[in-house]
This record gives structure tokens, C-alpha cells and sequence, in this order.
């Protein structure tokens, strides 16, 4: 499934081809937001529209940040938020167990759940890659702080997955009380499975049991050679400070 999105189905933008005369030499001229934004691209749930201008033309081309998977399933284009918002839907259109990551250090990812390992499995779509947590630390030299799970059935804390050593980023993770994200997490969970019925809560609680025991285990390295971000152009990827 993650060989077929990212080969077939979906694809990544830095910026849009002038849509008048196909010229791929355009530049971000302003960022559309709040009512500047179209009807459609409102209905689309877009947080903003870039908006570029041709170099030869001078035509304007808009590139709307959808936020909408079922929208993206049309448009099936984007960068990294667009690309785990529709993985996302179509893991769990085929079934799967799928939660949306949020890297606060500006990445987004799916995990999901397997049923024969009865473990959650870190699934990045833009880099073609399943089970490789330690891919962003150690390949990509990000400097994480807070990586978040958001799913129809909880929201959890799953930072520790995505590192060798927690001290160093506790050290970066001063937005809130350690207790209080713990807190808040287990109340929008608990507040989530409201509407589950009984028996399958209390598996889920089973199961945010196992989880919460591999994650107090230090990160397994492998000692496998991670490499930096492959996604996007080199100037893109060089200014974000993920080559590696």
C-alpha cells in the first residue's frame, strides 16, 4: 500500500506548474487565508492557498493546502501533511487500524496497528518506509520534542517511539507540564471511546497497556544506516535541515 500511494497514486509538490502555460518556473508570490480563500478551497477544509506566479507568463496559479482526505483523493497531490492525511483514509478503507502523527518539529505520518505483531507500526508515505521510527533522529537529524497519535479511538504521546534518549528532548519540551499532556491525552481518549462499546474498550485499554510498556523501553538501533529526507527538492529539504 505505501509502495502504491507514493509511486501511483499520489504526488508531491514544491511548487505548481504555471496552469496556463506549463511552465515549471514559478515563485510564491502571497499566501491566501481566512476569507481570501475560495469556496471551493474552503470546502476543502484548506488552511491556506499559496499562490505562485509564472516567470514567463505572469499568470497566477493557486496551490490550496487541503486539509480534507476525501477533497485530496481528487486532487491527490501535496506535501507531507497532504500525503498522511490521505494515507491515513486509505489505510482505514482497507481496514487497518491507522492514526494520524503529529511531529511538532513539522513532519506528519500514519501508524498503523499490527494485528499479527499486536504492535503500531511507524508508516511515512512521502518516503516510501514502514517501521523505521528512528528514521527522522537518526537519519533525517531532526531535533524532535513532542510526536502525538491522533486517532477515532484515543490520542497518545508516542514521542518516546521516535528516539533513542528521551532526556535530551525533555529538555526541549517546555510548551507544557509533563502531567498535564498525559492528563489531556487520557481525558480526549477516554472522552473518544464514549461512543465504543464496552468490550472493545476495554481490549483498547489492554492493548494502551502493551503500548505504553514498549514504550518505556529504550528504542531498539539496529544499527541500519538511515538516510536523510529522499522527498522534495534539495533546496527545500536543505533549508528545513533534513539531509542528514
Amino acid at each position: 500500500l505505501l509502495r502504491w500511494f507514493k509511486e501511483d497514486f499520489f504526488e508531491w509538490v514544491d511548487k505548481p506548474k504555471c496552469e496556463k502555460c506549463g511552465n515549471a518556473e514559478t515563485r510564491l508570490k502571497r499566501t491566501d487565508q481566512g476569507e481570501a480563500l475560495r469556496a471551493e478551497e474552503r470546502e476543502g477544509e484548506a488552511s491556506r492557498a499559496e499562490v505562485y506566479e509564472c516567470s514567463t507568463c505572469r499568470a497566477e496559479t493557486r496551490f490550496p493546502r487541503y486539509n480534507s482526505a476525501i477533497k485530496l483523493l481528487d486532487t491527490r497531490r501535496g506535501r507531507c501533511g497532504e500525503w498522511a492525511n490521505a494515507f491515513t483514509l486509505c489505510c482505514r478503507a482497507m481496514g487497518y487500524r491507522a492514526r494520524w502523527v503529529l511531529d511538532w518539529t513539522d513532519h506528519v505520518w500514519t501508524e498503523v496497528y499490527s494485528e499479527r505483531q499486536k504492535r503500531w507500526l511507524h508508516c511515512d508515505p512521502c518516503e516510501n518506509v514502514c517501521d523505521k521510527p528512528l528514521l527522522y533522529e537518526q537519519g533525517w537529524g531532526k531535533q524532535l520534542s513532542y510526536v502525538i497519535a491522533f486517532s477515532v479511538e484515543g490520542v497518545v504521546d508516542v514521542t518516546k517511539r521516535y528516539t533513542k534518549d528521551m532526556k535530551p528532548l525533555y529538555r526541549r519540551r517546555g510548551e507544557v507540564y509533563e502531567p498535564w499532556l498525559k492528563s489531556r491525552c487520557d481525558a480526549l481518549t477516554r472522552e473518544l471511546r464514549m461512543q465504543i462499546p464496552a468490550n472493545e474498550v476495554k481490549e483498547l485499554e489492554a492493548q494502551d497497556a502493551m503500548e505504553s510498556l514498549e514504550l518505556d523501553k529504550p528504542a531498539v538501533d539496529i544499527g541500519e544506516s538511515l538516510p536523510g529526507r529522499q522527498t522534495g527538492s534539495f533546496s527545500w529539504r536543505a533549508a528545513r535541515g533534513e539531509l542528514g
